[in-house]
């Protein structure tokens, strides 16, 4: 991986407007500078660089356990209504004051429902659901 800097630089270089650009950090060779207009400010730049250069064959697993997350729940709409009654009564108050809807809780309820065997984990599904 290329060692980035971002520097002051784009098409509105001055006091009251900096502009920024990405930069190589060992040949000085412009990665980005936003078509030329530079970015707002350093972490947009660098956030920006990271989003472009992010290994893109994980954006196609994501979304394969995105959809499984999605025919699960089409496929199983009484557990999603439980998990939905359970969710409203712990943020009402009903279960206790001690209680919160976590991926601990979410776990025991599937397994107590039987569903042991699953294409996604807890965390999947929560960020899915």
């Amino acid at each position: 991986m290329k060692k980035i800097e971002v520097v002051r630089g784009g098409s509105e270089d001055s006091t009251h407007n900096p502009r920024y650009i990405i930069i190589d950090k060992e040949t000085g060779e412009v990665l980005d500078d936003a078509q030329g207009y530079g970015y707002k400010s350093k972490r947009n730049a660098y956030a920006c660089y990271g989003y472009k250069n992010r290994d893109k064959s994980k954006d196609a697993e994501k979304e394969y356990k995105k959809r499984c997350v999605k025919r699960f729940c089409k496929a199983n709409p009484s557990f999603i209504h439980l998990l939905e009654e359970i969710q409203f009564e712990i943020v009402t108050g009903k279960w206790g004051p001690d209680d919160v809807f976590n991926a601990k809780l979410v776990r025991k309820i599937f397994e107590d429902n039987g569903y042991t065997e699953l294409e996604f984990t807890i965390g999947e599904f929560l960020k899915y659901w």
